[in-house]
């Protein structure tokens, strides 16, 4: 087996060294702070300018640091939040034993606060999403949109497709915010999801994403599908966007063991 090439070496310890806060050339790595030169780090590193600026490359792209033109590049690490994917559970509870839905449940267990801009919407579906959700195509499907924000930086944006008479049954097709989920609101009506497929995925964010989420040039987009069933009926279909800079995804297997995803 080859080795790493040198820009991913030093890539791997200058992340290593922002994670930890580390001090490197007289400059502790929180955020914010000024990293050395691309000369200094040569120096130090016994590497060519051009490794340093590969590996400073992929540093960027994963969201640890930015390039402010002149002034420099700067550490710019945001904390991430780690979202489950067995989170989605209808008799979840926060921390202080209150019933909300399960994003927000994660988000306060990490001791911060989550906010969302909602929307919603009844269109005619898609042949994509008419063949995820086993209704035909240009049939109504109720859609649910949120924006969410975590003390109060836009965080991810997530969207969700119901069957229209399944939304009709479970009073999800009125523009309110359901306060306990609507995986919730579903199995109280009856729909108690038994199987949900994942699907994740990245990509490069688009101009009006890295906009959105204010990300650093380079960062991708995680994919995050959700397709879930209530007694083999399809309930709905859900598609997130997270960048990737701010979230992790995990899941449990059936040895307990925890799997970063």
């Amino acid at each position: 087996m080859s080795p790493a090439p040198k820009y991913r070496e030093l890539a791997d310890e200058l992340q290593d060294a922002i994670k930890s806060e580390a001090t490197l050339l007289g400059v502790k790595l929180v955020d914010g702070a000024k990293l050395p030169t691309e000369p200094e780090l040569a120096e130090h590193f016994q590497s060519s300018r051009g490794t340093v600026r590969q590996a400073l490359a992929g540093l960027a792209a994963e969201g640890l640091i930015e390039t402010r033109g002149r002034a420099g590049t700067f550490v710019r690490r945001l904390p991430l939040l780690e979202y489950n994917v067995d989170s989605e559970h209808p008799n979840r509870r926060d921390r202080a034993g209150s019933v909300t839905d399960s994003w927000s449940s994660v988000v306060k267990a990490s001791g911060r606060e989550p906010s969302q801009d909602f929307k919603f919407r009844i269109e005619p579906a898609t042949s994509g999403v008419a063949a995820r959700l086993d209704v035909g195509e240009n049939s109504l499907v109720v859609v649910r949109e949120s924006v969410r924000y975590v003390n109060d930086l836009p965080w991810s944006i997530q969207t969700t497709f119901y069957p229209y008479e399944l939304a009709k049954a479970c009073g999800l097709d009125e523009p309110v915010n359901i306060a306990e989920g609507t995986v919730r609101r579903m199995a109280n009506r009856g729909y108690v999801e038994d199987k949900i497929v994942h699907e994740i995925g990245s990509r490069p964010a688009t101009a009006a994403e890295r906009a959105q989420f204010d990300l650093a040039p380079g960062v991708s987009v995680l994919i995050y599908r959700r397709q879930a069933y209530a007694k083999a009926e399809t309930t709905r279909l859900t598609i997130e966007i997270l960048p990737a800079d701010r979230n992790v995804i995990t899941h449990i297997t059936d040895n307990g063991e925890e799997v970063t995803k």
